[in-house]
C-alpha cells in the first residue's frame, strides 16, 4: 500500500493532507476536498519544514533520547506532523484534531491550565 492509503485506513476521513518534500520541491500527495478551498500556503510551509529539518540533529543532541521521529504542531483546526527523512527531505501530514483522541485531551489540559508556581 501507499502512505496515503495506509493513513486513510488508519484515520479515514480525518486525513486532511499529505505531502512530501525535498529541498527545492514540494509534492502534494493527498488533499481532502474541503481543504482545497483554503488559501494556498504550501511555499511557506515548505520553507518552515526545511528550516525545522535543519535543526533535527541539534534537537537530538540537546534532548539525548534518540533519533527524532517527528514534530507535531497542534492547531485549533488541525494536527500537523513533520517527519524528517534525511537532509532536506521529509513528509508532512495533517489530520483532524479529534483523531488524536486521548492526546487531544492531553494537549487541551496543558493548553488550558494556568501556570501555578505550586503545581
Amino acid at each position: 500500500m501507499s502512505l496515503v492509503a495506509d493513513l486513510q485506513n488508519q484515520v479515514g476521513d480525518n486525513l486532511r493532507a499529505v505531502a512530501t518534500y525535498e529541498e527545492a520541491e514540494w509534492t502534494l500527495r493527498y488533499e481532502r476536498e474541503d481543504i482545497k478551498s483554503k488559501p494556498r500556503i504550501f511555499e511557506k510551509i515548505h520553507e518552515e519544514l526545511i528550516l525545522e529539518g535543519m535543526g533535527t540533529e541539534y534537537l537530538e543532541n540537546v534532548f539525548q533520547v534518540g533519533q527524532l521521529n517527528c514534530t507535531m504542531h497542534s492547531f485549533e483546526e488541525a494536527m500537523c506532523f513533520h517527519f524528517v527523512r534525511g537532509s532536506m527531505r521529509g513528509v508532512f501530514v495533517s489530520i483532524e484534531p479529534e483523531t488524536m483522541g486521548p492526546l487531544e485531551g492531553f494537549v487541551n489540559i496543558c493548553k488550558e491550565s494556568e501556570l501555578d508556581p505550586g503545581f
